[in-house]
């Protein structure tokens, strides 16, 4: 299967698509750096660890799929790695947190805030992301995600006991999530400084498969909305957001942290939303990543990217088609390819607020 080229590089789509105007197909991304490697043959272990890998893997990612989206993510475990948590670098899979930074709340008293000039893996995506820069900021925007203020506060003290200590222990709790802010926001600002490039946020932590109504708006709503102002202080705009999981019950209050666009998961209805509050935000999403895009056929790729675009492309204030949450390491480039293309068939003559005028023909 060959990927359909297109007329535009894809900062002048999105570019273009943000300022009203009609582009040659809806905006399209891929989640897929840090599970791509094995793809080219390169182990993560490896990739973890050098910006020359970054950069190739980045680059081929382009050339093969033509997605919109472009940059290594931090990633939910950057900034806790970056502060001491330890991190496990399989050859054959994604990273993963095997224990925690600290035992108490007062070890906090003695941290400083994450420098990305010299703490963790941050001084290598910082050459990787200049490199980037160098060779492809003239056509594509370059950009990274990264865990929020509440995945690095439960990395750093253990997730099962920050939940508990929710409840138990509130004081203490917001002593770490004000950490927690404070190194989220420390990290996006040097990334902005050193590289040139705005990070999105991703908390899969305030979902309501982990955390109720109650303790959400406690916690979740003073802190995420901090975040996010501090974060559009600096950038100059308003960040984008990402949640895993069961968000619907709580989307008033998401849409209230100030954020650009929201990224939903695959499990909830774009339609809803984009009634609901598609006046305000942008909606990106929502593909199935495991069940479709993994384990399913091309012809399963056009049917569910046909969905996507029903369902939100003529949301009022923009939609970006993308998996409901990371590609997952073993998909099939010719399921990628068949997702972008599908993109361009039925995605094309695209413009905020209005369906695709290809996407008739469906």
């Amino acid at each position: 299967m060959e990927l359909i080229k297109t007329e535009m590089t894809p900062r002048e789509r999105l570019t273009a698509y943000a300022a009203g105007e009609e582009v040659d197909r809806i905006p399209a991304v891929l989640t897929a750096a840090e599970t791509s490697p094995l793809r080219y043959g390169i182990q993560n272990r490896d990739y973890y660890f050098s910006a020359d890998l970054m950069v190739e893997v980045e680059t081929k990612i382009a050339e093969d799929f033509g997605a919109d989206n472009m940059g290594m993510g931090v990633g939910l475990r950057g900034v806790a790695e970056a502060l001491g948590v330890p991190i496990v670098t399989p050859e054959n899979n994604v990273s993963h947190v095997e224990g925690h930074a600290i035992d108490s709340y007062d070890e906090l008293d003695t941290m400083r805030l994450v420098d990305v000039t010299k703490d963790g893996r941050f001084p290598i995506m910082v050459e990787a992301f200049n490199r980037l820069q160098e060779k492809f900021g003239k056509t594509h925007i370059i950009g990274t995600g990264m865990g929020g203020p509440f995945t690095v506060a439960a990395f750093l003290i253990g997730t099962e006991k920050f939940l508990k200590d929710m409840m138990k222990k509130p004081e203490e709790t917001e002593k770490l999530l004000q950490f927690a802010t404070d190194n989220v926001v420390a990290a996006a600002e040097g990334l902005y400084k050193n590289c040139g490039i705005k990070a999105s946020i991703a908390e899969p932590i305030i979902a309501r498969n982990l955390l109720s109504p109650r303790m959400f708006k406690k916690y979740a709503v003073p802190y995420m909305t901090q975040t996010v102002e501090r974060m559009t202080k600096i950038f100059g705009s308003k960040p984008s957001m990402h949640i895993c999981g069961t968000t619907h019950d709580r989307w008033q209050e998401i849409v209230d942290f100030g954020i650009s666009s929201f990224s939903v998961d695959n499990i909830e209805n774009m339609t809803d939303l984009k009634n609901l509050f598609g006046s305000r935000i942008g909606i990106i999403g929502n593909v199935d990543p495991v069940d479709l895009l993994r384990n399913g056929t091309p012809d399963d790729m056009r049917r569910e990217v046909i969905r996507c675009l029903r369902e939100a492309a003529d949301n009022p204030c923009g939609f970006v088609l993308s998996p409901g949450c990371t590609t997952p390491v073993g998909t099939p480039a010719e399921n990628l390819i068949a997702l972008m293309n599908a993109a361009t068939t039925y995605g094309g003559g695209a413009k905020k607020g209005a369906f695709p005028k290809e996407l008739e023909q469906a």
